[in-house]
């Protein structure tokens, strides 16, 4: 995942396993990863180059994404969980695949905002 040079550093992902009856959500199970940061809030820096492409999405579109970040094709993410990398909490609102040059899945692509939830809302702390 870190061909171009970058560093990989861990974040930690915590599901949502739904939302209770006065619609907050119910956190589940944490686990460790490793993720590659392209971008972070408040930088505007055009990804696409970093991402690559995948036959459902040829290139990343400006959104309304935050962060982008590379995990690897083994991660346990989804969207709405929870990621918590370098300091900040954010929430996952879409996953995609990425491939390599020859067609293989390299890595998903997981654009996310920043997560509004209260630390003491995650189970576990």
């Amino acid at each position: 995942m870190n061909s171009r040079g970058e560093t990989e550093i861990h974040c930690t992902i915590t599901k949502v396993a739904g939302m209770d009856h006065q619609g907050r959500p119910v956190f589940g199970a944490k686990s460790e990863e490793v993720c590659l940061v392209l971008k972070l809030p408040g930088e505007s820096v055009d990804v696409s180059a970093q991402v690559g492409s995948s036959p459902e999405r040829p290139t990343t579109p400006p959104g309304r994404e935050d962060a982008v970040l590379l995990l690897h094709i083994t991660t346990k993410a989804d969207v709405d969980d929870v990621i918590e990398v370098a300091g900040m909490r954010l929430k996952a609102i879409a996953i995609s695949p990425s491939y390599d040059p020859i067609g293989k899945l390299a890595h998903h692509v997981v654009q996310a905002v920043i997560c509004d939830y209260m630390p003491s809302d995650i189970r576990g702390e």
